[in-house]
């Protein structure tokens, strides 16, 4: 089965979900931080754990390349040092129960290096979202048009969610994308402190428009996606819900596996062919990088060996015209 070709624009970030769904403390109106926040991961990402990067690359990084206020940039990283608490996971052999610190943990400007920055971030806080969460493909040059937190928080979860499979709903996930979300989880998301749905809902239209509507607009305005928004007072529920295409049955362009099936089909390779490694779990998180970037070794025939286990024919299940299986 022929290889499909890579599409993923050049800056796309792997953001772990802990801090896709997670909040900046106090930043309510405030999108630098979060653009920061997914500038630096994107670093990270390409140089581990201590990089130094210039004032001009960071600039260009948060979609700011003419911005003369160098202490916005300074304020922004000083607010990424709140911590972020996380509980139950192991760090080098060892049981953690209970976790805090900052994503950054130190960020420094040498005066024989005006022009740079020295970011540290906690490799402990690193190993802990690793286990705790997957991760979120985003574009930097797609997130860094939104103006507002709204829109990019809203964006985010959209993101995230965008290839789950829809349980709730009595409308096929094949067709349908929704997501169900509290006053409560709302309000940590956005760092608002709103105890009205309406408050942060409109459904009519409104002379001040709501956080989640110049979101949704936002989000349609950047990106063309068209998401819809209603509380449902019975349930005391926000409810997002969205068209599929057929594209985003998979995490990315690459991908050949549904993403519904990616973690099951981990579990069962990893439960026939990992008698000798001692580290099940990091093994586990490690196949389904694999599986998503399509990069395991005979993918397409171990995959095969996973459907004829759940009784599936897999010719049924592998689609030729775009050389991905179905299900």
């Amino acid at each position: 089965m022929e290889r499909v070709k890579e599409l993923i624009p050049a800056k796309i970030i792997k953001k772990h979900n802990s801090l896709t769904d997670g909040s900046i403390p106090k930043t309510p109106r405030q999108v630098l931080p979060d653009r920061l926040l997914n500038a630096l991961y994107y670093k990270y990402e390409q140089e581990g754990e201590v990089f130094t990067i210039s004032l001009k690359e960071l600039k260009s990084l948060l979609g700011l390349p003419k911005e003369k206020d160098d202490e916005r940039i300074y304020n922004a990283i000083s607010t990424l040092q709140a911590p972020i608490r996380i509980r139950n996971f192991h760090y080098q052999g060892k049981e953690v129960e209970w976790f805090s610190a900052p994503f950054l943990c130190r960020a420094i400007k040498w005066k024989s290096r005006r022009n740079e920055i020295e970011f540290h971030i906690d490799p402990m806080i690193i190993e802990a979202i690793k286990q705790k969460a997957g991760y979120t493909p985003l574009d930097l040059a797609i997130c860094n048009q939104f103006k507002t937190k709204y829109g990019l928080k809203l964006y985010e979860m959209y993101r995230r969610y965008i290839n789950l499979p829809n349980h709730r709903s009595d409308v096929s996930s094949a067709d349908t994308g929704v997501v169900y979300k509290t006053l409560e989880e709302l309000n940590f998301m956005f760092g608002t402190k709103y105890r009205s749905p309406s408050k942060l809902l409109a459904m009519k239209e409104t002379k001040t428009k709501p956080p989640i509507n110049r979101g949704l607009e936002e989000i349609e305005r950047v990106t063309g996606e068209r998401i819809s928004c209603f509380y449902d007072k019975e349930n005391r529920i926000f409810i997002f819900s969205w068209q599929k295409d057929r594209e985003f049955r998979y995490p990315n362009p690459l991908c050949i596996i549904p993403a519904k099936s990616i973690e099951p089909f981990a579990v069962w390779y990893t439960e026939h062919f990992a008698d000798k490694v001692q580290d099940k779990q990091g093994y586990f998180y490690k196949i389904v990088e694999k599986i998503r970037n399509n990069s395991l070794a005979n993918i397409e025939k171990y995959y095969v060996l996973y459907l004829v286990n759940l009784g599936k024919d897999p010719k049924k299940c592998f689609d030729s015209k775009i050389n991905k299986f179905t299900c």
